[in-house]
């Protein structure tokens, strides 16, 4: 999946600055992603229709109201992660009211535009069914769909969906971190199943497109319940 990136800042400074930043930040996370620069709001608009996944926007446009600019955005796109930049902190509670929950104080700090764009990436992600995995060395990024187990020796991680395996380095307990916000339960010490691809249990073995996992008799209890909810969800969705 590639990232959609939208700047909307009318001082040159500041537009080269955020770019410079964000182009930073995304390529030490090896992530595909295409940045676009706005220097008004009205060029914003005309291309609106573009559908960015996230959105840096200025308060403070020269002769435009930024708010009013994310009121006519929201009107037409729900999922966009917009961020706000802006000289004042004045605007912080109107943003509540267009769903922007972040904003950066002018001049942007390197690190917190890191932690509030790191954020937004794993919400669109997400929203798109899809999973970042950080490892000791990049980042890989697949459809949570797709992933039927995650088989963990050490440090050592294979990762097995439906047409491939994925080998990484991290810690079980960071693994775990990331996945959860997904439906994936530790059945075993070494194995994390994806709940939603669960075809059958037989004899305390997970089968799941052909592979089979074990269950340990600790976790076979809490599986059914956990997968029995699952199952639930998905019928009421």
């Amino acid at each position: 999946m590639s990232l959609s990136i939208a700047i909307c800042e009318d001082e040159k400074f500041y537009r080269d600055t955020l770019s410079e930043y964000i182009c930073d930040i995304l390529n030490k996370e090896d992530l595909e992603y295409e940045l676009v620069q706005y220097p008004n709001g009205s060029e914003l608009l005309k291309n609106i229709d573009k559908k960015f996944d996230i959105l840096f926007l200025d308060i403070g446009l020269v002769n435009e109201c930024g708010m009013d600019i994310a009121r006519k955005i929201r009107d037409v796109d729900l999922d966009i992660e917009i961020i706000f930049t802006t000289s004042m902190e004045s605007y912080v509670f109107e943003a509540y009211e267009v769903k922007a929950y972040r904003y950066l104080v002018k001049p942007v700090k390197y690190d917190l535009l890191s932690k509030h764009l790191n954020q937004c990436i794993v919400e669109v992600l997400e929203k798109n069914d899809m999973i970042a995995i950080k490892s000791n060395k990049d980042t890989l990024v697949l459809p949570a769909s797709k992933i039927l187990y995650i088989e963990v020796i050490r440090k050592h991680v294979t990762i097995y969906t439906v047409d491939k395996e994925y080998k990484i380095e991290i810690s079980l307990k960071k693994l775990e971190q990331q996945l959860l916000n997904y439906k994936f339960f530790r059945c075993h010490n070494s194995y994390l199943v994806n709940l939603k691809e669960i075809d059958e249990i037989k004899d305390k073995t997970i089968i799941l497109n052909g592979y089979e996992v074990p269950v340990s008799r600790a976790n076979y209890k809490e599986l059914q319940m956990k997968l029995a909810q699952v199952l639930g969800e998905m019928l009421y969705k």
